[in-house]
């Protein structure tokens, strides 16, 4: 597993643990690995004697862009933790990484949601139209699923700093 992905999982992991319990990601926790993305991708690119390599990371940081965006353009139902943990991410992946676990995230809090509000739907315990749902949990299994895949297993460590 490179670097980019272990740093990508503690991000991940440390996210959604806060998204999860208190429904709040501390802006710590993106200047932190935002920062060591950033000094990462740099090494990365002075090492490699290659072309630019932002430009890629550059799309992929549109997504979060965009999730910033709108929730601010819906009045708020996209907290703007998770526009910037997609801006962050897109710092370690690249643009069809962070779709996919966009869209997994996605798809899984639907299943969720759709399970929690039938379920009180016919055994009415309480109205959940108005209750939120923490986001970044389901973001971490596709998320966790794919670092793993992509960097061959979690106990492979090999080079660290090599882009595979």
């Amino acid at each position: 597993m490179n670097m980019k992905m272990l740093v990508f999982l503690g991000f991940t992991v440390t996210a959604a643990l806060q998204d999860l319990f208190k429904k709040e990601v501390r802006l710590w926790v993106f200047v932190l690995f935002g920062g060591l993305a950033i000094m990462l991708n740099g090494y990365l690119w002075m090492a490699s004697k290659e072309d630019f390599i932002w430009i890629k990371h550059l799309w992929s940081c549109c997504l979060g862009i965009g999730l910033l965006l709108l929730g601010k353009g819906i009045g708020g139902g996209i907290g703007a933790g998770d526009g910037l943990f997609f801006l962050v991410s897109g710092l370690l992946l690249d643009f069809g990484e962070n779709l996919w676990i966009l869209c997994g995230g996605i798809f899984l809090g639907g299943i969720y949601g759709l399970a929690i509000f039938g379920w009180n739907r016919i055994y009415g315990k309480k109205d959940m139209r108005k209750e939120t749902i923490p986001f970044l949990p389901f973001v971490a299994i596709p998320g966790i699923w794919m670092a793993a895949m992509k960097g061959g297993g979690i106990l492979q460590y090999g080079n660290l700093f090599m882009e595979k």
